[in-house]
């Protein structure tokens, strides 16, 4: 029996100290519960235009990058078009430039080829007047020798 006696007191020390232990607040009493459950409505209502405000933001946003994706693919699509005219530009400049260095390399050609045949005609007109002249020397050397003097 004395041990259920001191069970007992240490049983009823122990609640005194847990009933004497300070305890968290109550957040929500069984009012405050029902109070929410008639504005859960509202709640519910101001969830859905917040959802469909976003719902608005999200499908502009879309419709902007559309616009965007669809203004770039224009973009692109004509500057490859830019590109192949600049591409057929260059190439016939290319084609134009090699005519230009080909007319170049005939005219140079005709040039040192008139140089050549004018040089080659001074020199065929100096050594036929060499070859004149010494034949004619010799031609006359006979006359000389024998002349009136000797």
């Amino acid at each position: 029996m004395r041990a259920i006696i001191q069970t007992i007191g240490i049983l009823f020390i122990v609640g005194l100290i847990v009933s004497a232990w300070p305890a968290e607040p109550v957040h929500a009493s069984f009012i405050s519960r029902v109070q929410d459950i008639y504005n859960a409505p509202d709640k519910i209502s101001e969830i859905e235009q917040q959802y469909k405000e976003a719902n608005e933001q999200l499908s502009q946003q879309l419709e902007e990058s559309r616009k965007a994706a669809e203004a770039l693919a224009r973009q692109q699509e004509e500057l490859q078009k830019q590109n192949q005219q600049l591409m057929e530009q260059n190439a016939a400049l290319q084609a134009e430039a090699e005519q230009v260095q080909k007319k170049k390399e005939a005219f140079q050609r005709k040039m040192y080829t008139g140089i050549g045949i004018v040089a080659g005609l001074f020199i065929a007109y100096f050594l036929a007047i060499r070859i004149w002249r010494y034949l004619s020397w010799r031609r006359h050397r006979p006359f000389r020798e024998g002349g009136i003097s000797g």
